[in-house]
């Protein structure tokens, strides 16, 4: 019987939900995407939990409706939000073989150490990312396993979150019956979008998301810094919005229809035509289109400009060879590429994940969930230690125990 795996991003715009079956050994593929406009999330946070109870309650039960093996025990969630906060942590420990062999338990040892910090009491330890292993303070590895030493020390980023949001997120699996595996979004999204050569060469993974700007720094196959800035797509609304004193929901259209990130590279005289998004005809019913691309470029600016002075705090502004990798709803803006070039002195790309699945959707916004299906898979597989013929009967068994009936 099939193994499937289930993974929920709850943005402020919208819900996207994916489920993958486990295809081999090592390949998973998307069998059911979902994506319902979101209520009672902001800023990538649960605000009002009663109303995303009751939207991923229709939308679980029309997936499960519509495939008699989609009987969901555990999910894996995104965590987002701006309240994310990392710190740099290094452990230590013995190598407790007498022939000086690295194991798993020494390794566990260390990455205890290393999370062992004392938290202020409204924070909590959501995720810890290994950057690399020293043995005897000389030789840096990635896995150590099996190599021999003295002494071995873990350095990794620990990602803290919020504790009430943590506890919203654990009442909404709860009330939906799902137990919830929590993964931080940003990292998963960054781990997809950028390639190997990308994270080994030093980049950074930008996630333009509505509620939030989400971005992730690799150098050398490591994470080096995550942060999340409470403004995106939203604010972009907002302000076309009072631009041209209209409603949000006419603003967030003309956004999606007319914008460009770039004034110049508006037609010149260019207009919209107001009538089409109005019920009733307007008398001054034009306006220009390089207005409109105005607002837009001035948020984006000041969203490009938050993001370079992070990178700046990192001496990595104009440093990092891989360039920035776009994605997000608010990377479908045209010229956006172009203006992020601009900002950054950088090259700049949207990013595209060697998935089959995103080669036919080619949409950038479902580029977090599919993180989260691939980090999930990845972990699966490194938990249960699995190898040789046997590998894809093992993970079909556990992922069927945990995943599906």
């Amino acid at each position: 019987m099939s193994s499937y795996i289930l993974a929920l991003d709850l943005g402020s715009s919208k819900i996207k939900v994916l489920v993958a079956q486990i295809t081999g050994p090592d390949t998973w593929q998307i069998v059911f995407p979902a994506m319902r406009k979101s209520q009672g999330i902001k800023q990538g946070m649960i605000d009002n939990l009663e109303l995303v109870i009751a939207d991923l309650d229709n939308l679980i039960n029309e997936m499960e409706g519509a495939n008699k093996n989609f009987i969901f025990k555990q999910a894996t969630v995104g965590i987002n939000g701006p309240h994310l906060e990392t710190r740099i942590s290094k452990g230590v420990s013995v190598i407790s073989r007498a022939d000086g062999e690295i194991s798993e338990d020494d390794k566990d040892r260390a990455l205890k150490a290393a999370q062992a910090c004392v938290l202020p009491a409204n924070l909590f330890l959501a995720q810890t990312v290994v950057q690399n292993y020293t043995i005897d303070g000389i030789t840096k590895v990635k896995d150590p396993i099996g190599l021999k030493g003295l002494r071995l020390e873990v350095e990794c980023l620990l990602i803290n979150a919020f504790s009430p949001i943590i506890r919203n997120i654990n009442r909404l699996g709860e009330s939906l019956g799902l137990n919830f595996r929590r993964v931080i979004l940003p990292y998963a999204a960054a781990e997809i979008a950028l390639s190997r050569q990308d994270k080994e060469l030093g980049a950074a993974a930008l996630d333009l998301g509505a509620g939030t700007t989400s971005l992730c720094v690799y150098e050398d196959n490591e994470l080096i810094d995550l942060k999340v800035f409470g403004v995106g797509g939203n604010n972009i609304t907002n302000d076309i919005a009072v631009g041209l004193t209209t409603s949000i929901d006419i603003a967030e259209k003309i956004k999606i229809s007319e914008g460009f990130a770039l004034p110049k590279k508006v037609p010149k005289g260019a207009q919209i035509d107001l009538n089409q998004y109005f019920e009733e005809p307007l008398e001054d019913n034009k306006i220009s289109k390089r207005f409109v691309a105005e607002i837009i470029e001035a948020r984006l600016s000041e969203i490009f400009e938050m993001v370079g002075s992070r990178l700046k705090e990192l001496n990595r502004f104009g440093k990092l060879p891989g360039g920035i990798v776009l994605f997000g709803g608010g990377a479908q803006m045209p010229f956006i590429t172009e203006l992020a070039k601009e900002k950054f002195k950088l090259p700049v790309r949207i990013a595209k994940p060697e998935i089959d699945w995103y080669k036919e959707v080619h949409d950038p916004s479902f580029i977090p969930v599919l993180g989260l299906i691939d980090v999930t898979f990845k972990e699966k597989l490194e938990n249960t230690n699995l190898r040789g013929e046997s590998v894809f009967n093992k993970l079909a068994n556990f992922m069927e125990r945990h995943f599906s009936l």
